[in-house]
């Protein structure tokens, strides 16, 4: 293989001699003992590292347990990027909150809240403008206590410019969106715990006065109101205005009406209803309050209020309220029904509510609208549903991309702002129920910070907290800022049943830092009927692989499905195996990438490319660096690489619709790992079967393919000859435990399993290696610890899972030395890099993204920053900074055109003191939003429209 050695010297009694396949029968496996390195310079380099932060470069000879392996990447932390030339970007993107979007500066801006961040985006345009983080998270790499999470987001009545956010454990933060500054604690409840909050502007004799209404925890686990009073929120006031008389009853749901007059909430079994009238002085605020509770007969999981002024002064209080099992219960005039059951008999009316039944599961969201003869719903069933509540006639929006998880009516009531369990939002106009507006993230898999509604109650199928499995993307060497996700057709839809679901590919541009589009590259299901008869969800397959070729031309795809368990029920035991294997799907997939935004179009599909008696698991897909070859290794002990060649027939070429050859792919070469076969033949064979995995990976000029094979502490690393299939040699003990990754940076293999090992082939010895955690977080470090490497700054960067966080290293094979490490406080779902450009990006488990990039590089794989970054966003900001209308911008140029009477005047002026063209933001969004990019006029084209723009018109004779 090619590629110089390391200058390093080596001691020859050291050096392990690679096993010769002749000699496979004749004697037997030699393995190296983990201590036996080179005598001199192994002690040289654990000199070295002696004062080195990375003190678990132990070159494998302590046995460190699972604590003092997180003790030490705890003291890691992170690199100073000045020192070493590397750097991680601060994260972007972050899934969306179970939190009504808001709509601010008069419905121009929306401000979405987001797991770990605020962010602003603009309503004409769908772009960010701000991105505010929020200290939600602590930064510990092992921590075992539950991660608090945003609880509410409000807006200031008394100042606009502000937000108020809630979190779980009790902290409320005010927060001016407008500038972005620093989030600070203005203060904590007297419990510290928030389960929801509303903010409401009541008016006193001398002025109006902010208050705060949390609905907090109590010792005893009661459910409490409480009033926090303003103006000076360092030590607010405070006063419980509600408490339940039982334990376990805590108030998830509170809302209450602008002028803070009306309150309603919901525990698990009852319906909250209160009055509060304001006893201001000019010192302090005083509340009277009045509140009723009433036995409900649904779990409520969505409230909205609406005040109707009646003709004698009065105000009618209408409440509507979504139950977990789907029915809409409308009570009219509540508060007044209330009142009465304390009064005369003759007053007294029932409570009886009138029901609306459409949701099969529960009513995730529920809002009246602004004239109150409407009310509109979402739930798991992706159709915003209105309804009107006269007649209790239907409108449907059906076909949604994901489940509805909060709805909101525009202040104006001209439109709806949809947040969807896909991590996306759209801004609909009432009028035509199109959308204006969309904001979309990372879509893959997250971890859920809070209990799914259609879960409040039980229910036959369960969802996951946590993913499961790490998430297949990759980037394409021809478009380095595209980055495509494996993801599903929603967050609770991808994490429900037995097996994690993605059976979509997006396609995310990070420069821009939107979602281009959404493939489905596996069979899915339609939305109105994705349950079974039983009201189990219909599982979809997972794609559990994605390479694309060295042009990205070609990207190969696995996808994989078999039966749930729960089909096998009713199936007799001798036959499930047989029922099994007859109905497992496993599929090799190429695809014929397109220019723009055209979807894949698909060119060959393997059906189980790994077969024995049953279609096997493939567990490893790789790309070839120097052609379009493509190879996968199965659980039959196979390799296969597939090339593709012209498709004929009858000695014709075939080709599509625009006249370009079509293309078929096969397998022109299978390896057969030694004595490995498939799982059912060891079966027969009596021997025990147990979980093999492997991983593969082309050297970097595609001479060689290196394959990491077999059962746990197998650690063998078979060296194939890519053109012929012949097996060249095996190096033994590469790797221990479960092997995740194999990658190459020549003349090293880099193995990552229980351990990880830098391997000189040229040399034959063991360069270094590094203990990784195990036993406490066994399924965690299986599944999510990665490897990538870097071919352009011959780096690796390598990530170790810890509790519910990870710690990011990027290193050099040739000397075990960190070039940067960061401890990033969420769980690394996947790790990419490209050959086109440096750096690596990471997607955690929050759906953030991270890049790693050398600073000095311009090459390196950048995100996309928030409006404020570029300084692009003075509206929001500097309200002086109006741009003028045409008229008066023509009016003030012929003014100055009058001034400059005198030609030698004109002459004089200064160039410094000229004023910047201001140019219309919206005639650039007409220009640039004219077509999409492939249709664009040519950049000469552009150039003169823009100038246009800027250019001063002439004045008139």
């Amino acid at each position: 293989m090619p590629g110089p050695s390391t200058p390093r010297t080596r001691n020859a009694d050291t050096k392990k001699r690679k096993r010769d396949p002749a000699e496979k029968d004749a004697q037997a496996k030699r393995t190296r003992q983990q201590g036996d390195k080179s005598g001199k310079n192994g002690q040289a380099d654990a000199g070295d590292l002696r004062d080195n932060a990375l003190a678990l470069l132990s070159q494998l000879q302590k046995n460190l347990t699972d604590d003092q392996i997180e003790s030490e990447l705890v003291k890691l932390g992170n690199t100073d990027a000045q020192a070493t030339g590397w750097q991680v970007s601060k994260p972007m993107g972050g899934r969306m909150a179970d939190i009504d979007p808001i709509f601010v500066e008069k419905e121009k801006y929306l401000i979405l809240t987001y797991n770990t961040s605020l962010q602003i985006y603009s309503v004409a345009e769908s772009l960010l403008v701000r991105r505010i983080a929020l200290p939600v998270v602590q930064n510990t790499y092992a921590g075992k206590s539950s991660t608090p999470t945003i609880v509410a987001t409000c807006l200031s009545h008394t100042n606009p410019d502000f937000v108020w956010v809630a979190c779980s454990d009790g902290r409320i933060w005010r927060i001016n969106w407008k500038k972005g500054t620093t989030v600070h604690d203005e203060f904590r409840t007297q419990s510290q715990s928030a389960l929801d909050m509303s903010v409401a502007a009541i008016k006193g004799n001398q002025s109006t006065a902010e208050v705060i209404y949390v609905a907090e925890t109590t010792k005893q686990f009661k459910g409490e109101i409480v009033a926090y009073f303003g103006p000076d929120f360092s030590n607010p006031p405070s006063e419980a205005l509600f408490t339940t008389k039982k334990s376990d009853q805590g108030i998830h749901l509170l809302r209450a009406s602008p002028d803070g007059k009306y309150i309603v909430g919901a525990t698990r079994e009852s319906l909250i209803v209160g009055t509060v009238t304001s006893q201001a002085s000019q010192t302090d605020v005083g509340l009277e309050f009045e509140f009723f509770t009433f036995d409900s007969t649904d779990l409520i999981c969505a409230l909205d209020v609406h005040i109707t002024d009646k003709n004698d002064g009065a105000s009618a209080l209408d409440l509507i309220a979504g139950g977990a099992r789907g029915a809409i219960y409308y009570y009219n005039d509540i508060l007044r029904k209330l009142q009465n059951l304390n009064g005369p008999k003759s007053k007294r009316e029932p409570l009886q509510a009138r029901k609306y039944h459409w949701h099969r599961r529960a009513v995730h969201s529920l809002k009246w609208s602004k004239d109150g003869h409407y009310m509109i719903s979402g739930g798991s069933e992706n159709v915003l549903v209105l309804w009107q509540m006269d007649t209790g006639k239907m409108d449907h929006l059906p076909h949604l991309s994901g489940s509805i998880e909060n709805l909101v009516v525009s202040p104006t009531g001209s439109s709806y702002a949809v947040h969807l369990d896909d991590n996306s939002t759209m801004v609909l106009s009432t009028a035509e129920m199109k959308p204006t507006t969309y904001i979309s993230g990372i879509q893959s898999a997250a971890r859920f910070t809070s209990t799914p509604k259609d879960l409040l109650v039980r229910r036959v199928w369960s969802v996951e907290d946590d993913v499961r499995h790490p998430v297949p993307a990759a980037l394409n060497p021809a478009e380095p800022s595209r980055l495509y996700v494996c993801t599903g057709t929603g967050q609770q839809a991808m994490l429900a049943g037995e097996q994690q679901s993605a059976p979509l590919l997006q396609s995310f541009d990070m420069e821009i830092f939107r979602s281009i589009s959404k493939q489905a590259l596996a069979r899915t299901q339609p939305t109105d009927v994705n349950i079974t008869s039983k009201g189990n969800p219909i599982s979809e397959p997972r794609i559990t692989h994605v390479a694309f070729s060295q042009d990205g031309k070609w990207l190969a795809t696995v996808d994989d499905w078999q039966p749930p368990q729960r089909d096998l029920e009713k199936i007799a035991p001798e036959a499930r195996e047989q029922f099994v294997k007859e109905r497992r799907e496993v599929y090799l997939k190429f695809w014929a990438t397109r220019e723009g935004d055209e979807p894949f179009a698909l060119s060959s599909r393997v059906n189980s490319p790994h077969i024995t008696s049953r279609p096997e698991t493939v567990l490893a897909l790789a790309a070839d660096h120097t052609s379009n070859r493509f190879a996968t290794l199965g659980d039959d002990g196979m390799v296969r690489i597939w090339q593709s060649k012209t498709r004929q027939q009858d000695g014709v070429t075939s080709k599509d619709t625009s006249g370009e050859a079509l293309q078929s792919w096969s397998c022109s070469v299978a390896v057969a790992l030694g004595s490995n076969v498939g799982a059912d033949a060891l079966a027969l064979t009596g021997e025990i079967t147990s979980e093999r995995n492997g991983s593969i990976c082309f050297s970097e000029d595609g001479s060689t393919l290196f394959i990491a094979f077999g059962s746990s502490n197998d650690g063998a690393v078979y060296v194939v000859d890519a053109q012929t299939g012949e097996l060249r040699t095996t190096l033994e003990n590469m790797w221990k435990g479960h092997i995740r990754r194999l990658q190459i940076l020549a003349p090293y293999v880099i193995t990552l399993s229980d351990d990880l090992r830098v391997y000189d082939v040229v040399a034959d010895e063991l360069q270094y290696g590094i203990q990784l955690p195990s036993g406490r977080n066994a399924p965690a470090v299986k599944e999510f610890s990665h490897l990538a490497v870097d071919r352009k700054s011959r780096t690796f960067a390598v990530v170790v899972p810890g509790g519910h966080a990870s710690q990011l290293a990027v290193m050099k094979p040739e000397e075990p030395q960190l070039l940067c490490t960061k401890r990033i406080p969420h769980r690394v779902t996947s790790l990419v890099s490209t050959g086109s450009s440096s750096g690596f990006v990471a997607v955690d488990d929050a759906a953030q993204l991270w890049t790693v990039a050398e600073a000095a590089d311009p090459g390196a794989v950048t995100l996309s920053k928030p409006l404020e970054d570029m300084q692009l966003d003075g509206e929001p900001v500097a309200e002086d900074a109006i741009i003028e209308d045409d008229d008066e911008a023509e009016d003030e140029e012929m003014a100055i055109g009058n001034e400059q009477e005198d030609p030698s005047d004109a002459m004089d002026v200064d160039d410094d003191d000229a004023q910047p063209a201001v140019i219309n933001r919206q005639r650039l969004a007409e220009l640039f939003d004219a077509a999409p990019a492939f249709a664009m006029p040519s950049v000469e084209d552009m150039f003169y429209k823009v100038t246009g723009l800027l250019a001063t018109k002439p004045l008139k004779a």
